[in-house]
């Protein structure tokens, strides 16, 4: 069509992601991550007009040049990246894109999560959010009581300051769901950190353990948690937004929830932008947001898993020793937990 040409690359070089950089740009948006596949629409003097990626299960930074979009390149791209997810056996997608391009993506089969004035959230395939709601449903278990509440920690490791929020939260609710982000981005994989939340809390009798899915502080709905410090304050804003309203679509309902609780933030701004946008979704939706301090250790400053990684890097067993619950250590000096803080050591050396 008109001369052009569509290309998909799975290495963008210098040239190649300055061009996508600029067209998002143009388009609102900002290059993230490192795409495993990127789709692009080339003209005649191979200028990219057109451009998706796709990174995990999740399609991205999706956008066409102005001159271009009553041309359907956008339509094109996609369906690149359509072709690639189910050459690469990805049945489940999920879409991270501005609310003008909503209906091209119902058009394709794709339904919607949860919306801002900015962005919405879509996924297509199995399993799917009716799935995960089953799920929820199976672990509701403080039916008939009305103060319930819910807290989304990832806990890269448990740390006495995790184990100080639930315990206080329990002491606020009749029943506590606490939601561990099961995306497998952090150092300490999931299956780890599951294990140590539920060894960690086993005496609180009014906490149930959920795995999040694809559905809170995930890949999909919240990219730049895994990020950090490497995107805007905008950008974090606008991902924390539609994070937390998607909390309030899904699990709100679901479990009945009617408290949120978090730990003030005084390290990471990305989690306290996420705080932010709680305080403003959440209590129009009917939920409570409690923000709970952060515990000190005993030289006075705010126990963090951040410290707590940091102190790894330096053998610093002091400083553990202050931060670490019993659990946490013996992890550490486990088999499994070995093979994590040399990861890290050498995480940290190469950086």
């Amino acid at each position: 069509m008109f001369g052009l040409q569509t290309r998909t690359i799975k290495n963008l070089n210098k040239n190649e992601k300055e061009q996508v950089g600029l067209l998002l740009e143009r388009n609102g948006l900002t290059f993230e991550g490192n795409p495993d596949c990127t789709a692009v629409v080339e003209n005649h003097d191979e200028k990219i007009i057109a451009t998706a990626s796709i990174q995990g299960k999740v399609i991205k930074m999706v956008a066409a040049d102005p001159e271009w979009q009553e041309a359907g390149l956008s339509g094109m791209v996609i369906s690149d990246l359509l072709r690639y997810a189910g050459e690469n056996n990805i049945f489940h997608l999920f879409v991270f894109t501005k609310c003008d391009m909503a209906d091209k993506f119902a058009y394709l089969g794709f339904s919607e999560l949860a919306r801002t004035e900015t962005v919405v959230l879509m996924e297509s395939g199995q399993p799917s959010s009716d799935d995960y709601r089953k799920i929820l449903q199976k672990n509701k278990i403080f039916s008939g009581k009305d103060n319930i509440g819910a807290a989304v920690m990832n806990c890269n490791p448990f740390t006495y300051g995790h184990r100080y929020l639930i315990e206080t939260a329990c002491k606020e609710c009749d029943g506590l769901y606490v939601i561990i982000v099961q995306e497998d981005l952090s150092l300490f994989p999931f299956k780890d950190r599951m294990m140590l939340v539920e060894e960690g809390t086993k005496d609180l009798k009014n906490v149930r353990l959920i795995p999040s899915g694809d559905y809170a502080v995930s890949r999909a709905t919240f990219p730049t948690y895994f990020l950090k410090d490497k995107c805007t304050a905008s950008v974090a804003g606008t991902q924390a937004e539609l994070d937390a309203t998607l909390f309030a679509n899904l699990f709100v309902p679901e479990l009945s929830i009617k408290k949120r609780f978090v730990g003030t933030e005084p390290f990471c701004p990305i989690t306290a932008k996420y705080n932010e946008m709680m305080k403003k979704v959440l209590p129009p939706r009917g939920v409570e947001v409690v923000e709970i301090k952060r515990l000190n250790d005993p030289s006075g400053t705010a126990v963090s898993a951040s410290r707590v990684r940091k102190a790894i890097v330096e053998n610093d067993l002091d400083a553990l020793k202050r931060m670490l619950p019993a659990v946490t250590q013996n992890y550490l000096s486990s088999e499994r937990g070995r093979a994590v803080v040399e990861k890290l050591i050498h995480e940290h050396k190469k950086n």
